[in-house]
């Protein structure tokens, strides 16, 4: 049981690790890939949010890394 879970826990890290380091476009790709199998399998909402995350980031011009708002950010 325990290398099933130690296995289940690595394997999401790596897919969380590719998600960041993936490009917006590839990321618009993979979630209109997967996205009707995600969704049939009952992760509709979690696709939803990701594709507006996306979508909002790709709008932007960034990648949502840094703060949007420069007078936000104190500097020393």
């Amino acid at each position: 049981m325990q290398e099933v879970l130690v296995g289940l826990i690595v394997a999401a890290c790596a897919v969380f690790s590719a998600w960041r380091l993936m490009s917006l476009r590839a990321r618009m790709r993979t979630l209109d890939l997967t996205g009707t199998v995600l969704t049939k399998l009952g992760a509709g909402s979690f696709v939803a949010r990701l594709r507006t995350q996306t979508i909002s980031q790709i709008a932007s011009g960034g990648c949502s890394a840094c703060s949007s708002n420069k007078t936000a950010v104190r500097r020393h």
